[in-house]
């Protein structure tokens, strides 16, 4: 049966120990052992106590187990469970778990009490962690968004796949896939997390007038990005010239993935997709389900990491910063393919 010492790692502590344990067995005096190792004759007499009591593995540091839970494995098993359903379906006005919450929880299921501090220590222990949940739409149809990735989604691979750009889409005799989306850009910094003095927050100063940048972009599987940038609303013209644009820039045939947007949908995109149809082959995403399109990986990326902290001071600022941003972005290609296949569209084997 394999012992405490093959799972953990020896502590300096009990490598002098087991040292000390050596050489008592090796029949060396407590006077010498004191004189070798730098320890107290009260520390050597201990050990050479414990070596007679405990035996040759004494010089291990033995477990200190603490209380025992209060709760027993069947009630954290059912904790989580009540916690997975969701505050809501508890009783609560919003689905909002804290730390008082779950302990009025377990007051109230087990009529076991917790401070909240412990309560943080009982989370962490059954694996939970403070998340920041994903908004979702109300009107998502969750069966149709699976069906869409398990079954047409394949079938729209294999299609472009087997058109003659192998695995690498976009080569002058094949077809593309490209994936389309429409974002925009605030004065507003998208605040995250720096570095700095402990116990001083840093302040970012930004301008109070609301100012706001619209861009259109598409990528490529084989990671090529374009971006189209507005100080306006996008509508349905923009879209049709970045399309146009689009067709020049890439050979051959392309495969167009799009979210349901009003302006995807108006009267100059259609006739435009239309008119094209003999390069330009158009498929549209689920409706409500923007974590399926690879482009919206990229785009957070930009906003929230390359982006991160921006404090621009007017719309110059704002847009040499955008596209500085952009550019560097398209230098990073393995970057790009990362997040691409961040989406489920590609967690799933295809």
């Amino acid at each position: 049966m394999p012992t405490r010492r093959d799972v953990k790692k020896i502590s300096e502590r009990e490598q002098l120990r087991k040292r000390g344990f050596d050489l008592l067995r090796e029949g060396v005096s407590k006077a010498e052992m004191v004189r070798r190792l730098g320890i107290t004759y009260k520390t050597a007499y201990n050990w050479e106590q414990r070596l007679r009591s405990d035996g040759q593995d004494a010089w291990m540091d033995k477990e200190h187990p603490g209380a025992k839970p209060k709760l027993t494995r069947a009630q954290r098993r059912r904790l989580v469970k009540i916690l997975l359903k969701g505050a809501r379906s508890y009783g609560f006005d919003t689905e909002l778990w804290t730390l008082k919450r779950v302990a009025k929880v377990i007051r109230k299921e087990f009529n076991v009490t917790y401070n909240v501090t412990h309560v943080w220590r009982v989370l962490r222990g059954l694996g939970l962690s403070a998340q920041v949940p994903l908004k979702q739409a109300l009107e998502r149809d969750e069966d149709y968004i699976k069906e869409w990735v398990e079954e047409r989604w394949p079938k729209l691979y294999k299609k472009a796949k087997e058109s003659g750009s192998g695995l690498v889409f976009l080569d002058e005799s094949g077809s593309g896939l490209v994936f389309l989306d429409e974002s925009g850009l605030s004065n507003e910094p998208n605040v995250v997390r720096t570095w700095a003095p402990r116990g001083s927050r840093p302040k970012l100063r930004h301008s109070a007038k609301k100012e706001k940048l619209s861009f259109i972009s598409a990528v490529t599987l084989d990671a090529e990005l374009f971006f189209s940038v507005y100080p306006y609303d996008i509508t349905g013209t923009e879209v049709v010239l970045f399309l146009d644009m689009l067709l020049k820039a890439l050979p051959g045939k392309i495969m167009l993935l799009l979210d349901n947007a009003s302006i995807h949908r108006c009267i100059e995109v259609k006739e435009f997709l239309y008119m094209s149809a003999n390069r330009m082959e158009a498929h549209r995403f689920p409706a409500y389900a923007p974590e399926l399109n690879p482009d919206e990986y990229v785009l957070s990326h930009l906003k929230n990491r390359e982006l991160a902290n921006f404090c621009p001071r007017d719309e110059g600022e704002m847009k040499l910063g955008l596209r500085r941003a952009i550019a560097r972005m398209m230098k990073k290609r393995q970057l790009i393919q990362r997040l691409i296949l961040g989406s489920p569209l590609f967690v799933r084997k295809l």
